[in-house]
């Protein structure tokens, strides 16, 4: 157990409550099953966004103009048109789905850290690390674990859920209902998923003896 991960669940920490295991993910970029289908998908996205861009001028007419200047004095100037800015907005719209939420994944897991006591569950998270969990070991309810070929994996606390939403069609003007995913909270990335999973148990069951399994 890391002294810097244990000091920081510390400090969420109710008086007389005991840390049990205390961990953080795996650091670094990292591939996750969903990007065989979001890395095809955005180099698709980014080829047509940068053909649309490219004959942008074709179409539409100049909405908005930037100029370089030197001592009031202006050197270059250029119009856009409509489909240039939204085609530049695409393009980084790509730039991010091909390569920057890579970055952003990693920044969120680096401020990322988990902890079970003889209580609760503990995440703190958050692209700031300003995101706090905390569930009651008695409201678990249903906990999977998926494990790698190597021992580490993800517990999963309770199934995702589809929250019901409405949008607006751009073409006919009529409304549409549509569904956000929402997972559920998660120890994600972590080392010997199994043997945090056995603590859990074990703590829920007050049973737990300190190895990492059930007493006797």
């Amino acid at each position: 157990m890391e002294r810097e991960v244990r000091e920081i669940i510390e400090e969420q920490l109710f008086s007389s409550e005991v840390i049990l295991w205390a961990g953080r993910p795996r650091r670094g970029l990292a591939l996750r099953a969903s990007d065989w289908f979001l890395i095809p998908f955005s180099l698709v996205w980014l080829c047509i966004a940068t053909e649309i861009t490219g004959n942008a001028r074709k179409f539409g007419v100049p909405s908005v103009r930037y100029e370089f200047g030197l001592s009031g004095r202006r050197v270059f100037a250029q119009p856009l048109t409509v489909f240039e800015v939204v085609g530049w907005l695409f393009i980084a719209i790509g730039l991010y789905l091909l390569v920057g939420r890579f970055f952003v994944d990693a920044r969120v897991r680096r401020n990322t850290y988990y902890g079970v006591t003889d209580r609760r569950i503990l995440i703190l998270t958050g692209f700031f690390g300003n995101r706090f969990v905390s569930i009651p070991l008695d409201r678990v309810g249903e906990m999977n674990a998926i494990r790698r070929a190597d021992g580490s994996g993800t517990i999963q606390f309770g199934r995702p859920t589809y929250i019901p939403g409405w949008g607006d069609s751009t073409m006919n003007g009529h409304h549409y209902q549509n569904w956000r995913r929402v997972d559920p909270p998660s120890f994600e990335m972590i080392e010997d998923v199994l043997s945090v999973r056995n603590i859990i148990v074990s703590a829920q069951q007050g049973t737990y003896d300190g190895s990492g399994g059930a007493g006797g």
